[in-house]
């Protein structure tokens, strides 16, 4: 059995880290009027902002948008200014204009509209100490619509020790373990459960190739055989990022995720997939693995979300017009202004949305984002008694219940891991350990993470097969159209299932009704 991934006990946002939203600026009738705007005092925050720069307090602005004409991070690396001396202007953020550093966010605002709302950019610091005094600043600048902290978005957290039975697989001459084999794909319990075989058999059935779903994770192994005439395209790289990413799926988590969707059908390979739906695969998550200290003090070295490569796929979908978006990562805190447009923006063009609700049940349950965001699907897994797991966030958030324990699908056919242990030095500091290495090409792993797919894997097909693209039509139909499964106690609605377990059969069957 694979790791079950939380969160719970983590910090929620990221360290010495800002988003700012700049208003958008009107176009200039001549060049003069725009001179004279370039040449105008600086407001009071961007003063601030100017001021951090030239004092060495910030280490880079990294413009969210792609298409921005300043679109590198900018680094600065310098000690510390002296006490008492005068700040020489250097011009990280922007152009000097008569003396002053004029910030790469107040120019650029009328030129990039392509971040939702606004011109947007990640403000990293040298200190958290420096994050609260900036962000008041800011807040208080007619100039500037939002600036918020950065919520930290986690896959791989506190994974437990892999289990008996996985420690004792085979072991192959040289020391390297032989992969997992899946049971033979017709008896996959989690298809069996939602009646994928008699979705199938309906009149007419479509098996979703013309539906784009997007699967913003840790990458995929696009060479998979059971994976690889599915994918549509794949977008890793960001050459401007410090912590720029290579095309391994490291962790495996994006490629376990996307079989459950889409893994070749009936190909006398690994497993079935739910649809044929072509995968659109964004990695967002570098390949750096960092520390991280729990509340109970203890810690390991793990992978989380990037916040520029997250928002940057986030727009992708909006500009590429994909039909779903999967999201199998979560946090605690709620998304900042730039994420709740981006969020919007998909919504708006008519784009369902399906996320996880999370592992952390058995430490309350506490909200997980963006599970819990407006107009989202949040998904809840169940076991093969048809109860909910025992890992599971509850909450009134929650729309839908799915296969989500012990389930089978694709992982890359090249050695990775989920993250290394954190052990303590000779000088009482943290050091990286042993890795915790997962399987290759196949693996059962449980997790609302699993869950979730088999969701965005329905809505395909229920989109292909002529349901309605508006989102919140698409969550009506999931929910009236769920099992009512004994567990609900005969209720409509729980806080654990949602509206009832994933029925595919009946949901298709639904459309039109």
């Amino acid at each position: 059995m694979g790791p079950l991934f939380k969160h719970s006990g983590l910090p929620f946002y990221h360290e010495a880290m800002l988003f700012v939203q700049m208003r958008p600026q009107q176009p200039h009738r001549s060049f003069e009027s725009a001179l004279a705007v370039a040449r105008a005092p600086l407001s009071a925050g961007l003063q601030a902002l100017a001021f951090f720069e030239r004092a060495g307090l910030i280490k880079r602005v990294t413009p969210v948008s792609k298409k921005s004409p300043h679109y590198t991070s900018r680094m600065l690396v310098r000690p510390p200014m002296a006490k008492g001396a005068k700040p020489e202007p250097v011009g990280v953020l922007g152009d000097d204009v008569e003396g002053w550093s004029a910030p790469t966010l107040n120019l650029n605002a009328a030129l990039d509209q392509r971040t939702p709302g606004g011109a947007t950019s990640l403000i990293e610091l040298a200190s958290e100490t420096d994050v609260r005094q900036l962000q008041l600043s800011l807040a208080a600048d007619p100039t500037v619509a939002s600036v918020a902290r950065v919520p930290m978005r986690y896959l791989t957290t506190k994974s437990p020790a892999r289990l008996a039975s996985s420690k004792k697989r085979p072991v192959a001459a040289g020391g390297s373990r032989i992969a997992a084999a899946p049971p033979p794909a017709h008896t996959m319990w989690n298809l069996r459960r939602i009646r994928w075989s008699e979705a199938r058999a309906l009149p007419n059935f479509n098996d979703g190739n013309s539906i784009k779903v997007a699967v913003l994770d840790t990458g995929i192994d696009s060479r998979h055989p059971d994976l690889r005439d599915q994918i549509a395209g794949y977008t890793y790289a960001h050459p401007d990022l410090p912590g720029a990413s290579s095309a391994q799926d490291l962790i495996g988590h994006g490629t376990h995720v996307a079989g459950t969707i889409a893994a070749t059908i009936n190909n006398d390979l690994g497993i079935n997939g739910i649809s044929r739906a072509r995968i659109h695969a964004w990695k967002i998550f570098d390949d750096r693995p960092d520390l991280l200290i729990y509340a109970d003090g203890t810690a390991e070295y793990a992978y989380f979300v990037d916040p520029v490569m997250y928002l940057r796929a986030l727009i992708d979908c909006a500009d590429e017009g994909v039909d779903v978006v999967n999201l199998s990562i979560g946090g605690g805190a709620p998304p900042d202004p730039t994420e709740s447009a981006a969020f919007e923006a998909l919504l708006a063009n008519g784009t369902t949305i399906v996320a996880a609700m999370g592992n952390e049940r058995r430490d309350g349950s506490p909200i997980s984002y963006p599970a819990a965001t407006p107009g989202v699907i949040a998904v809840g897994a169940t076991n093969l008694q048809d109860r909910i797991t025992n890992f599971s966030n509850r909450g009134n958030h929650i729309t839908i219940a799915a296969p989500g324990d012990a389930i089978w699908s694709t992982l890359p056919t090249y050695p990775g891991q989920m993250g290394w242990r954190a052990e303590r030095g000779p000088d009482g500091g943290w050091r990286q350990g042993k890795a915790d290495v997962r399987e290759t090409d196949y693996d059962a792993w449980p997790g609302t993470s699993m869950a979730t797919p088999h969701v965005a894997g329905a809505v395909a097909l229920y989109l292909a097969n002529g349901g309605s693209r508006n989102p919140t039509i698409v969550r009506n139909t999931l929910a009236s159209s769920a099992d009512k499964v004994p567990a609900m106690g005969g209720q409509d609605f729980t806080p654990d299932f949602g509206y009832g377990r994933l029925n595919l059969e009946q949901l298709i069957v639904g459309i039109g009704q």
